[in-house]
């Protein structure tokens, strides 16, 4: 038979216990729902960009962390995007720190995007292109039309790491199916870049 004393501790620790897992599973929540740092891009195709443009062309740009483990879900949206968007040329641009030790950006996320199809990889060594374009966050897209106006800003997943029909993905299809409206989506990623080091 068990002492009060006993069962106090045993409801206590039950307490603690149920307490730890809830909160866990709310900071968890918490991550997965709160967005990355939107983009702060131009109206038009940055001058300054050495990333190519074909003229008469629509171009889509995704920025990644190759660390960044919610890319992964953005490189499978991408990849629906492609299906449906045939017309579309599309780059990805991947951070690489000048100082990083050679092969620092392998991993799942540079292998998904060189797999797809029409995908151009880009190193991008610092940082530097993903500032012209004005992003932050690792997932954002950003959609130009055939005259190099931005129609979308944003990420193409609904959550950190998740993938799935969501807005973002179906906003860059319509757009550049139809050539119709512009778009903007909150993007789920890690950073590119930290703060201190723009």
């Amino acid at each position: 038979m068990r002492t009060p004393l006993a069962r106090i501790i045993i409801v206590a620790a039950s307490l603690l216990w149920a307490v730890t897992i809830a909160t866990a599973f709310a900071a968890i929540r918490h991550f997965e729902t709160t967005p990355g740092e939107a983009a702060v891009a131009g109206a038009a195709w940055p001058s300054s960009t050495v990333v190519p443009r074909h003229s008469g062309e629509w171009t889509l740009v995704m920025l990644v962390h190759p660390r960044c483990s919610c890319s992964r879900a953005s490189m499978e949206e991408l990849e629906a995007i492609l299906e449906k968007s045939p017309a579309v040329q599309p780059y990805v641009l991947v951070y690489r720190p000048h100082d990083a030790r050679p092969g620092w950006e392998r991993g799942s996320v540079l292998d998904a995007a060189s797999r797809l199809r029409r995908v151009h990889v880009i190193i991008d060594e610092d940082g530097k292109e993903a500032k012209r374009f004005g992003g932050y966050t690792s997932g954002t897209i950003l959609l130009y039309d055939r005259q190099a106006r931005l129609r979308f800003a944003g990420g193409i997943t609904s959550l950190r790491g998740h993938s799935g029909i969501n807005k973002g993905r179906e906003d860059v299809i319509r757009i550049a199916t139809s050539g119709n409206g512009n778009g903007a989506h909150p993007v789920f990623g890690c950073a590119i870049e930290k703060k201190e080091t723009r």
